[in-house]
């Protein structure tokens, strides 16, 4: 099954699309530098002018994906999948941070994908948590992690870290993925948030997760095991949209955010939704607030970032995969990158930045 054919040739990479040499739909990039308004988003963000601020290698490889990011000393290192293989690692300056140089591929193999970057400051290390396709390649997905020493880069330890075993994580096809993992000081546990199942999105002609889970354990690597045997209940706040599933869940990362023994916290959720209006499908960020030291959640900002259903636009109809970063450089912002698609079927995906005020995390979790 090379480069991720299936035997009927309908399938080729981990959105379910084709791979084909087709032109696929244009977008167009800005030329200033600095902050504007970002459209389709809540008040208080702003997108970078120059977005998307990295793009899909060629027409062989359409999709840069879920990107993940860490500050790392005076650095900010963000690692993304391709449409078909590798986990890949850039670098920026964090006072520059929007412009990144690609450094070596951290992982290799058809099927890495949906990487986290867990920052192990006490020990020098990353661990690349992300989604390992099994073969045939697009039909089911197991959790792996792997570690490696902070500037060398050699990812080793390569760990299974949780497989598909409860029923609504089997729906559709048998996946576990877009793993966010962090200490919950609360509990004294790792928790480890994951996806799981499948759905088609048929007007994009595209694959995408549909619940949620949560998991913890001991030791950052696992064992893991289940602390929901259901999946997480997101309530809508979408006035006229309908919830098709969710492909992440990953609290901000500021203190701020963080879960507290009041078992408040903030987080971020990307939500699939559907518009009978339309009868299109789109994909939006949304700021959640749990009460209940996340075991469920609620919408605070429904439509924090959407699509701007804009021709020509590099977010034009889904806004997906995400990390959230402290900006360097303004104590009172924080960053947050993502990854968006620029239109429905063949379509290319790219990454940008979009900055939002601290204030926005203070209200989601005074909300009433």
């Amino acid at each position: 099954a090379q480069n991720g054919q299936n035997g009927h040739g309908q399938k080729s990479n981990y959105r379910g699309e084709e791979n084909h040499q087709k032109p696929r739909r244009q977008y167009s990039q800005g030329l200033e530098d600095g902050w504007v308004q970002a459209q389709a988003a809540a008040k208080g963000v702003d997108d970078w002018a120059k977005n998307p601020t990295i793009q899909p290698p060629s027409v062989l490889n359409w999709i840069v994906g879920d990107p993940t990011v860490q500050r790392i000393g005076d650095e900010i290192h963000m690692w993304t999948n391709g449409a078909l293989a590798n986990i890949q690692h850039y670098v920026a300056d964090a006072k520059d941070p929007t412009n990144f140089k690609q450094l070596n591929d951290s992982i290799s193999g058809f099927g890495t994908v949906r990487p986290y970057a867990y920052l192990d400051e006490a020990n020098n290390k990353v661990i690349l948590f992300y989604e390992k396709y099994e073969f045939p390649y697009i039909f089911a997905s197991k959790m792996m992690a792997a570690e490696a020493e902070i500037g060398k880069w050699e990812f080793t330890n390569y760990t299974k870290i949780l497989e598909s075993e409860l029923p609504w994580e089997k729906f559709g096809e048998k996946r576990v993925g877009n793993p966010f993992v962090f200490y919950n000081k609360v509990k004294g546990k790792y928790w480890l948030y994951y996806s799981a199942s499948m759905i088609k999105l048929t007007d994009a002609n595209v694959d995408e997760p549909m619940n949620l889970g949560l998991a913890e354990a001991d030791n950052v690597m696992g064992p893991y095991t289940r602390v929901l045997t259901e999946p997480l209940v997101i309530p809508s706040g979408f006035p006229e949209l309908f919830i098709k599933g969710h492909g992440s869940l990953k609290m901000v990362k500021s203190p701020e955010a963080d879960l507290t023994y009041d078992g408040v916290g903030v987080a971020v959720c990307n939500r699939l939704t559907f518009n009978p209006a339309t009868n299109q499908t789109g994909s939006t960020l949304s700021i959640l607030r749990t009460t209940d030291g996340g075991l469920s959640w609620q919408p605070v900002v429904t439509e924090f970032i959407g699509p701007t259903l804009k021709e020509g636009s590099w977010k034009e109809a889904f806004v997906y995969g995400f990390d959230t970063l402290m900006d360097p450089n303004d104590a009172s912002s924080m960053l947050i990158y993502y990854n968006a698609r620029n239109g429905w079927k063949d379509a290319t995906e790219q990454v940008g930045v979009s900055r939002f005020a601290l204030d926005m995390v203070l209200q989601a979790r005074a909300a009433c």
